[in-house]
C-alpha cells in the first residue's frame, strides 16, 4: 500500500490531489457492481474492485444513514469483502442507505481525503457506519459476514 502520512493518508492520495489529477476515488453507489477480471484467490491488481455511477458525489448523507467502504486494488481481502459489499448494496439499494466506496490509494478530493483522515484506520478492508445524524454506529476492519453486515444496517434504518 504506499507511504502514509499522518491520519493514514497515502502520500499518492495528497500528491495526486495536489496536481488535480482525477481517479474515480468515492462513489455514491448507484447501480455498485463488481469490477471484472478481479481474483478472488490471489492478490492480482485488475484495479478497484467496485465499479458505480456517480462517481462525483463525495457527500456524506445528512438526512440517511451512510455505509463507507475502505479498500485497495490488488488486495485480496478487498476483493472478497467487495463481493459482499455489492451483495449488501443489491439487498439495501431500495433502501434510505447512501453507500460510498474508498480507494485508499487512489483519493484526491478534499472530500474523499476528509473521509480518509475522519474515518479511515489504516487497515483494509475497512467499514464503517454512520448514523443519520453522521456519528459511528459500527465499524469493523478486515472481512465482514453479510449477516453481521445487514444486522448493523438494520439498526440504523429502523
Amino acid at each position: 500500500m504506499g507511504v502514509y502520512l499522518k491520519y493514514g493518508i497515502p502520500t499518492f492520495a495528497l500528491l495526486t490531489a495536489a496536481a488535480g489529477m482525477h481517479f474515480p476515488a468515492v462513489s455514491a453507489a448507484e447501480d455498485l457492481k463488481l469490477k471484472e477480471g478481479i481474483s478472488f484467490s490471489q492478490d492480482l491488481d485488475n484495479g478497484f474492485p467496485i465499479v458505480a455511477e456517480k462517481p462525483d458525489d463525495f457527500v456524506l448523507g445528512t438526512d440517511r444513514p451512510t455505509f463507507i467502504f475502505f479498500g485497495a486494488a490488488g488486495d485480496l481481502n478487498t476483493n472478497r469483502q467487495a463481493k459482499r459489499i455489492v451483495d449488501l448494496y443489491r439487498k439495501n439499494r431500495s433502501t434510505k442507505l447512501k453507500f460510498l466506496v474508498v480507494d485508499v490509494d487512489h483519493a484526491v478530493s478534499s472530500e474523499c481525503l476528509k473521509l480518509l483522515k475522519d474515518y479511515y484506520r489504516g487497515y483494509i478492508p475497512f467499514q464503517i457506519l454512520l448514523n443519520k445524524s453522521g456519528d459511528k454506529a459500527w465499524s469493523q476492519t478486515g472481512e465482514v459476514d453479510n449477516r453481521l453486515m445487514q444486522i448493523q444496517l438494520d439498526r440504523v434504518l429502523d
